[in-house]
């Protein structure tokens, strides 16, 4: 129970983090939940938002991908499109129309 409540705190944490403008340090803090608990799919969705905050575009489509790979979330598939757009991979975006996730983790080499 102890891990669990780190976890959410730490994810509490990067949120809060992220709110003020501070999103290199909420990465910090959605790896710590993570650390805690590689299955935590809301950090690892907002990790990938705070990477495309930072521009890191291609790490927070994966951790988008690594999101559905453990469950299917249509709010996933849609920061997915805006991902995937804002990387320019418009070629991509036929895939999120289709659902079809495993085009998607070839084309980033996760497969």
């Amino acid at each position: 129970k102890q891990w669990n409540q780190r976890r959410v705190r730490g994810n509490r944490l990067g949120a809060t983090l992220a709110n003020s403008d501070r999103s290199s340090e909420s990465v910090e803090a959605y790896r710590r939940a993570l650390s805690l608990s590689p299955g935590y799919i809301r950090a690892r969705y907002n990790l990938g938002i705070a990477c495309l905050n930072l521009h890191a575009n291609r790490e927070g489509i994966e951790h988008f991908l690594t999101c559905l790979k453990q469950q299917d979330s249509a709010a996933v598939w849609q920061t997915l499109r805006l991902a995937l757009s804002i990387a320019r991979h418009y070629d991509l975006l036929v895939h999120i129309d289709n659902r079809a996730l495993q085009p998607l983790l070839l084309a980033f080499s996760m497969e």
